[in-house]
C-alpha cells in the first residue's frame, strides 16, 4: 500500500489526488447518513410490529417455513418470533434491520439451550442471515438509485435467483454438517 501511494504521488498531481480523496470521503459520509436513515426507519417499523403483536401473526404465517428449516421442536416461541422477524427483514433486503433481530434470536436460543455451545438452530440462523434470502433487495436498489443508475430495479431478478441459490446451498450444507456432527458424537458415546 505504501509503494502504491509513493508511485501514485510520483505520477499523479497531488492536488488532484487530495481533491479526489476529499470528494470520495464526502460521498461516503453522505451515503452512510442516507443508509442510517433508511435502516432507522425499518428498525422502527420492526419495533412497532413487535410492540403491536403483529410480529406474532407474522411468526404464525412463517411458522411452517421456520419448522421446515429449523426443525419442528428446536425453537421456543420467543426464538421463533425473533427468527421470523429476522427472516422478514432479510426478505425485504434490509440486512441492517435484520441484524438486531438476529442477535435477539441467538440470545434467545442460547438462553433456551442453557449451553455455551453453538447449536444447530444458531448455525442455521447465521447461514440464513449471511445468505440473506431477498425477495425485494431494497438496500441494493436504494444504493443504485443514490449512485445515479438509470435502471436500479434491474438488479431484482438476478438478486432473487442468487439469494435463493445461496440460501438453498447454505441450508443443505448446514444439514449435512449437523448430521456429520451428530454421527460423530454418537460414535464417541458408543465407545
Amino acid at each position: 500500500m505504501l509503494l502504491c501511494s509513493i508511485v501514485a504521488l510520483m505520477f499523479v498531481d497531488p492536488s488532484l489526488t487530495m481533491s479526489g480523496l476529499l470528494s470520495a470521503s464526502n460521498r461516503a459520509v453522505s451515503l452512510s447518513f442516507e443508509l442510517c436513515a433508511i435502516y432507522a426507519i425499518w428498525v422502527g417499523i420492526f419495533n412497532i410490529l413487535e410492540q403491536t403483536g403483529i410480529s406474532k401473526k407474522l411468526t404464525k404465517l412463517l411458522s411452517p417455513l421456520i419448522d421446515l428449516i429449523f426443525g419442528k421442536n428446536n425453537l421456543s416461541a420467543s426464538s421463533k418470533q425473533f427468527v421470523s422477524m429476522n427472516m422478514s427483514a432479510n426478505m425485504l433486503g434490509m440486512n441492517g434491520a435484520a441484524t438486531p433481530m438476529g442477535i435477539k434470536a441467538i440470545e434467545s436460543m442460547s438462553h433456551d439451550s442453557n449451553s455455551d455451545e453453538v447449536t444447530f438452530p444458531m448455525t442455521m440462523l447465521i447461514i440464513l442471515s449471511c445468505s440473506s434470502l431477498q425477495l425485494l433487495p431494497t438496500s441494493i436498489v436504494s444504493l443504485l438509485s443514490t449512485a445515479g443508475a438509470s435502471n436500479p430495479s434491474s438488479i431484482i431478478l438476478p438478486s432473487i435467483v442468487a439469494s435463493i441459490l445461496s440460501t438453498t446451498i447454505g441450508i443443505v450444507l448446514v444439514r449435512i454438517w449437523h448430521k456429520f456432527k451428530t454421527r460423530k458424537k454418537t460414535k464417541r458415546m458408543d465407545k
